[in-house]
């Protein structure tokens, strides 16, 4: 009710003790685009991408990926998704010291054929 009525993150905050993640997000990303989430600390990066892999479930609102909401699949099907169509590194991340960068990026990739 307080996003309605206009108020910002730092008012909600200070009304309700609760802070606001991500609001009014939408993307649009083509098949086969690598596409990255940037920005300042606490900017909700993270949250956003959580809600995108489905690791923390919107209070709000919808996540649709190919048109599909990702609150309504099952197990299985969320797995699918997650196998073939988003991946994620996360902040506490662990590199395979003997390959590249870019080969580091493309392992999960490879991995999934």
């Amino acid at each position: 009710k307080y996003i309605e009525k206009g108020l910002n993150k730092a008012q909600i905050l200070e009304k309700t003790g609760l802070s606001l993640g991500v609001k009014d997000a939408s993307l649009a990303i083509e098949e086969g685009e690598i596409f990255v989430i940037m920005g300042l600390s606490g900017s909700g990066k993270s949250t956003m991408v959580r809600l995108l892999n489905r690791l923390i479930e919107p209070t709000r609102g919808q996540v649709l990926i190919d048109g599909v909401d990702i609150a309504k699949m099952s197990d299985a099907e969320l797995r699918e998704v997650r196998r073939k169509k988003i991946a994620m590194v996360f902040q506490s991340f662990a590199l395979m010291p003997h390959m590249s960068v870019l080969d580091n990026t493309a392992f999960g990739m490879a991995l999934a054929g």
